[in-house]
């Protein structure tokens, strides 16, 4: 009975989801459409600038917080080092792979890891999977409040967990 109850939740998530995804698809063009409304920017071109001016903000965060389940639902194949947008991050994809709903970014780490963001000198430590997303001599992270930068290539320890691998910054 309880699988029944699950499949019915995950399959009413899926059509949500769905649903969600075609309304970010339309969005824009009814925007368009309603201010491009004969008479409607010569009548009230502040409230029409300022509709539109909200309505752009507002797809644009239902678009970045759709994309990737937008993808998933069409099974779309994603490849290496692939950047993806979801719920306002951006993640690298580690491994080619097909999207599906329970493979989400930021829950599984074998699949995708945070895009650094180049502005930030000093980004979150975040605990590397493998190799391929290890710390190199010289990366700079914060952990647990404290700034520091490796000291040695392929390090997938936290500063806590081998100390000898990191230097505390001053």
């Amino acid at each position: 009975m309880n699988e029944d109850i699950k499949e019915r939740q995950n399959e009413l998530e899926t059509r949500r989801l769905n649903v969600e995804a075609r309304m970010a698809a339309v969005l824009p063009s009814v925007i368009d459409y309603v201010a491009g409304l004969s008479g409607f920017k010569s009548k009230y071109p502040e409230a029409a600038a300022a509709y539109a001016s909200a309505k752009e903000d507002e797809a644009e965060v239902v678009v970045d917080l759709s994309e990737w389940r937008f993808r998933a639902l069409n099974n779309e194949f994603v490849r290496k080092d692939e950047e993806l947008l979801h719920d306002g991050k951006t993640y690298i994809v580690l491994q080619d792979h097909r999207l599906q709903l329970d493979w989400v970014p930021g829950e599984v780490p074998a699949l995708y890891r945070p895009k650094a963001d180049p502005g930030v000198e000093w980004p979150d430590w975040v605990q590397p999977t493998g190799a391929h997303d290890a710390y190199h001599q010289g990366d700079k992270v914060t952990f647990e409040g404290e700034h520091y930068v490796s000291l040695i290539d392929n390090n997938v320890w936290s500063p806590k967990d081998y100390p000898q691998g990191w230097q505390k910054a001053e």
